[in-house]
């Protein structure tokens, strides 16, 4: 059988049960191989060490990151698997041993509070696209670090009496919390806009056969206009809408609250996931430590540095004296 009639039954099945991100995942590796090998590439070709060491350096030679090829190399022995189980290619243990199947921990950057304070207060009232951005990027942040999938899709339903409840879409989850009075302004401020059950703007003309889509659409707009902010406001760091969360809970991190309420509050199915999310806080303290001791060291040389030089011009004086 041909690569690209059992992948695309794979995604065909996926869609039926409602996983359509699942369902393009598979698609766009499926891309990715023909590309690399050409339309007429079957599954006893593709599924050989040989091959797959060739596709691989296919990708590194495309200048993709690590956890990119990850991705590819992960999809595709998924495909393998299911290949397997419908006896349409043989088992070959070891057959992955030697490709990139583990993602590295990406550095994650989380922004002070007094960066989350600049973006607060910037003034952008003459760009009304940008505010809109800003207000949803502030909304995140104040709504205890939500995604924005999950923003995006929150319903005027979720709220009661100033309390927010929704279910995660990742993890599937339940998360209750109190609305605060910042929180409650921005969600005040666009209710008018908002069609339809959502309770914010996010969508336009939302119906269920274009969701995903408009989602996409929405979350790329949001990231291309926070930087559009960065720039206007002078930020260093590269802002998207995932680091409203990540600072969220880094900074609540910093103000002492525990790992696990922290967990909690952003609805992980564990805390091994929030320690994720603060890792490269513990790296930056670290790296802190580090400089420290360097320029202790490097204090002690100048130090001894200066000592010398007094030492030298004292003897120099004494001889000066003598003579």
């Amino acid at each position: 059988m041909r690569l690209s009639e059992f992948v695309t039954r794979m995604a065909i099945e996926h869609r039926r049960l409602g996983r359509h991100r699942t369902a393009e995942t598979y698609l766009c590796t499926l891309r990715s191989m023909l590309s690399f090998q050409g339309d007429n590439i079957r599954l006893r070709v593709c599924f050989t060490s040989e091959w797959l060491f060739a596709y691989q350096n296919h990708l590194i030679s495309l200048g993709l990151t690590h956890n990119t090829i990850v991705f590819y190399i992960s999809r595709i022995r998924s495909v393998y698997n299911k290949a397997v189980k419908a006896k349409l290619v043989k088992l070959q243990d070891g057959l992955f041993d030697h490709l990139y199947t583990r993602s590295m921990s990406t550095a994650k950057r989380a922004l002070s509070h007094e960066t989350i304070s600049l973006i607060s207060e910037g003034d952008l009232s003459e760009h009304a696209n940008l505010e809109f951005a800003r207000d949803m990027f502030m909304l995140s942040f104040y709504l205890q670090g939500i995604s924005f999938v999950d923003l995006a899709h929150l319903r005027k339903t979720d709220v009661y009496d100033n309390t927010l409840v929704y279910q995660r879409r990742k993890t599937g989850g339940t998360i209750r919390l109190i609305i605060e009075p910042v929180a409650l302004d921005i969600i005040r401020k666009y209710a008018s806009k908002a069609t339809g059950p959502y309770l914010l703007p996010i969508f336009t003309n939302p119906n269920p056969d274009n969701l995903k889509r408009l989602y996409s659409n929405a979350l790329r707009t949001l990231n291309r206009r926070l930087k559009r902010i960065a720039s206007l406001l002078g930020i260093q760091e590269n802002l998207t809408s995932y680091v409203s969360r990540h600072s969220w809970a880094t900074i609540a991190y910093h103000e002492g609250v525990g790992t696990a309420m922290i967990s909690q509050a952003m609805g992980h199915h564990s805390e091994k996931v929030t320690h994720v999310y603060l890792r490269s806080f513990d790296q930056l303290a670290l790296s802190r430590v580090n400089k420290v001791v360097i320029n202790a060291v490097s204090k002690s040389k100048k130090q001894q540095s200066n000592k010398r030089k007094q030492q030298l011009v004292s003897e120099t004086q004494k001889v000066s004296a003598g003579g």
